[in-house]
């Protein structure tokens, strides 16, 4: 069964991290070229490539120095990491974005929404989410904008309401001779609430999220948290193949949703 989070309070209320957040988890292929640098629980990929390397989100603040000795011990050089992702600009995927941006000198893009997040720490955050180290974002990502190093295509999908700017990312991959369809996705857990004065568009943005992911059909999927998609299950039996599990999943989290609209908004 996946362990589908709904959280009903922001993170700030909790009295500490979960401790998975900052346990190290061994690195590893995923599929094609893409790569698993994070820690149990929080989901940092790595998308290699012969011109480069793209790592898609950072973790919390300490995060860095574990992802760049994965990175390492994989065999890849952290100075060829030459973009810095991310799925949404909670302190826990973007706490370590700028310490990473100076490990490396990569560039960082980020969503319209989130992109002043970034930029101003967290403080612009609407749902009152702790701070972090602000970062200056190089590119806007616009919907359905490719992010393209070398042979690498990454094409960006705006899934807002988990942030103003939360995204995911959809690619193709070669996997024992075949294309897949790789998709890093931003699941839309509910963590501020819906009637939050700084986000007013919540609602309608997480109902346009759920109808557009109902429609993907990735054949290997990944998510912001490793529990989301049974990071460890995945990895015991090196089966990665779990596109069933993906349209479960959103319609779980959908189904969650809208019976946190009903005891809100009494819709």
């Amino acid at each position: 069964m996946l362990k589908l989070w709904l959280f009903a309070l922001p993170l700030v209320a909790l009295a500490a991290n979960p401790p998975e957040w900052s346990r190290p988890f061994p690195p590893h292929r995923i599929a094609g070229h893409i790569y698993y640098v994070g820690t149990e629980d929080l989901g940092c990929y790595l998308i290699t490539g012969k011109s480069g390397h793209i790592l898609l989100n950072t973790g919390l603040e300490d995060s860095p120095a574990m992802i760049a000795a994965s990175i390492e011990k994989l065999g890849f050089k952290l100075t060829d990491v030459k973009i810095l992702l991310t799925n949404q600009a909670h302190f826990d995927h973007v706490a370590g974005l700028a310490d990473m941006q100076k490990m490396t000198g990569a560039k960082v893009f980020a969503t319209p929404p989130d992109a002043p997040l970034i930029e101003s720490g967290g403080k612009a955050d609407p749902s009152g989410f702790t701070n972090y180290k602000p970062t200056k974002v190089d590119r806007i990502l616009k919907d359905g904008d490719l992010i393209q190093l070398g042979e690498i295509t990454l094409k960006t999908i705006h899934h807002f309401g988990h942030t103003p700017g939360s995204s995911s990312y959809e690619t193709t991959i070669t996997e024992n001779g075949k294309k897949l369809n790789f998709l890093m996705v931003n699941m839309g857990s509910v963590v501020m609430p819906l009637t939050s004065p700084g986000y007013p568009n919540i609602v309608k943005d997480f109902r346009a999220t759920f109808a557009h992911q109902k429609t993907l059909r990735p054949d290997i999927w990944v998510a912001t948290h490793g529990s989301q998609y049974d990071l460890k299950e995945k990895f015991r039996t090196k089966n990665f193949l779990n596109g069933a599990s993906y349209q479960e999943a959103v319609a779980d989290y959908d189904k969650r949703f809208e019976r946190q609209v009903k005891i809100e908004l009494g819709q």
